[in-house]
């Protein structure tokens, strides 16, 4: 139900093409590539990929391996190289994902939790992240209202918040203020 691996020369080569470069915080060698068992959209299944911090492995193939026993649905998961580093295109595509050497949406020119490999979004298309004024992916608007039931979504009562809560990992959807990020947990 999920594997931890050195990262595959391929995987580091479109690494280093589009999501880690000179500066990021941590090293390629500080990363690891998980391989794990998902619960799909299409109630089969399936085998997903995902980059994380090594010192957040065991968590994360624990957390993930609870909520495939749980049934809870993803639709995709697959490391964000695979859209080209392109945090957009993955979100409106639905697609769970975690590092990304990146700045952070607020415009502070700060690095990323993601840029640490220790964060994670889970379906950020149906869970958009919101400042009161933006959502990101803007495709996600209808997603928003967050009492109509939709397969995949977060919130406070789902076992997707309580299985991570129960690991220790913060969810973005119990930010204190306007900005609500439903997708993001970090630890």
């Amino acid at each position: 139900m999920g594997v931890v691996a050195a990262i595959p020369e391929n995987m580091q080569q479109k690494m280093r093409q589009y999501t880690w470069h000179k500066g990021c915080p941590v090293s390629l060698g500080d990363l690891v590539y998980l391989k794990m068992s998902y619960w799909g959209f299409d109630n089969k299944a399936h085998e997903g990929t995902m980059i994380v911090h090594k010192n957040f492995a065991s968590d994360v193939l624990a957390i993930f391996q609870e909520l495939y026993r749980q049934h809870f649905p993803i639709e995709k998961m697959q490391p964000i190289e695979e859209y080209q580093g392109d945090d957009h295109s993955s979100m409106v595509d639905n697609n769970t994902s975690a590092f990304n050497c990146r700045a952070m949406t607020d415009g502070s020119g700060k690095y990323s939790i993601h840029s640490y490999g220790a964060a994670i979004d889970v379906n950020p298309l149906i869970n958009p992240y919101t400042d009161g004024d933006k959502i990101d992916p803007q495709e996600g608007t209808e997603y928003l209202d967050r009492t109509k039931p939709h397969k995949g979504k977060i919130t406070m009562d789902s076992v997707a918040y309580q299985i991570f809560a129960k690991h220790g990992w913060m969810w973005g959807g119990a930010w204190s203020g306007k900005v609500k990020d439903y997708q993001h947990f970090s630890k």
